[in-house]
């Protein structure tokens, strides 16, 4: 039964509203006291919900690419999720994967017939001695950070580990930015966008590289998987050229030498910003 015409207090936020729902914060405006029974529905009710929405994106992102981004810039957001929850989710799951996945494990014997587990890296170690310019003040005060990491890290691996894997959800959550900005530069003549419109078109790329790259996060064969990463990376591509015809309604050619220039420099711009991290790693140790 409706009550439209009739003024009822919404008891969420307190507006005079009319109807079953309020229109100012959208919950129903008559309640009453919840059964078992009615805690049950609702819960199977809201799973249900963000479930679908969560594959109905998902479905989006994968087979069609730019769809997400289209979607939201027509101001349909209601029917997937929304681009930073997709991102945030999405590279956490990923790089979870990824510190699991970075480490090995080796038996060690302890001179008592037990073993113990140590994790042991899959980075290369680090030789900066060689690869920094040959400055006498540099190269002391490299010597004295370097003597102080290994007092507490006497495998410098692990220091590594530890730092750099902390930083590079922060390293690509500062490279989605740096990705609109390239989008922008590209598209500087589409005065109709603004930086916030690439940033969502940002999102949906990364979130979609990473969603395709926890495939390399499992274990695999290492001749699986050194036919796999290239496989993905041509894929990424491919999205990407697609992605940016679809969203920014240029042909293909014009899609390649974009993809082609904006890929370049975000390559570039992502070592600077990997460098960057590794020398305040240092300077803060």
């Amino acid at each position: 039964m409706s009550d439209a015409g009739n003024e009822i207090i919404c008891p969420n936020c307190g507006f005079h509203a009319t109807g079953n729902y309020c229109s100012a914060c959208g919950q129903e405006t008559h309640l009453h006291k919840e059964t078992f029974w009615g805690l049950v529905m609702h819960f199977v009710g809201d799973y249900f919900h963000y479930d679908s929405k969560f594959w109905m994106t998902m479905k989006a992102l994968w087979f069609s690419p730019g769809k997400l981004t289209i979607a939201y810039w027509n101001k349909q957001r209601m029917r997937y999720i929304k681009p930073v929850s997709l991102y945030i989710f999405i590279s956490a799951v990923y790089f979870l994967l990824s510190v699991n996945s970075n480490f090995q494990y080796m038996k060690l014997d302890t001179g008592d017939n037990k073993s113990v587990k140590k994790p042991v890296s899959t980075y290369p170690s680090y030789k900066l001695e060689n690869t920094l310019p040959h400055d006498s003040k540099m190269e002391n005060y490299i010597d004295k950070k370097w003597d102080k990491i290994k007092v507490k890290y006497p495998d410098t691996t692990e220091f590594f580990n530890e730092k750099l894997t902390h930083n590079v959800p922060k390293i690509f959550f500062f490279m989605i930015p740096v990705l609109a900005m390239l989008l922008k530069l590209v598209f500087l003549r589409r005065k109709d966008l603004l930086f916030a419109d690439h940033a969502i078109f940002a999102l949906h790329y990364h979130s979609f590289w990473f969603s395709l790259f926890l495939l390399s996060e499992f274990n695999l064969p290492n001749n699986i998987e050194a036919v796999l990463l290239p496989i993905l990376m041509l894929l990424t591509a491919c999205y990407f050229v697609a992605a940016l015809h679809n969203v920014y309604k240029i042909n293909y050619r014009k899609s390649i030498a974009a993809a082609f220039f904006i890929g370049i420099s975000y390559a570039v711009l992502l070592a600077v910003a990997f460098l960057a991290s590794l020398f305040i790693v240092i300077a803060t140790a």
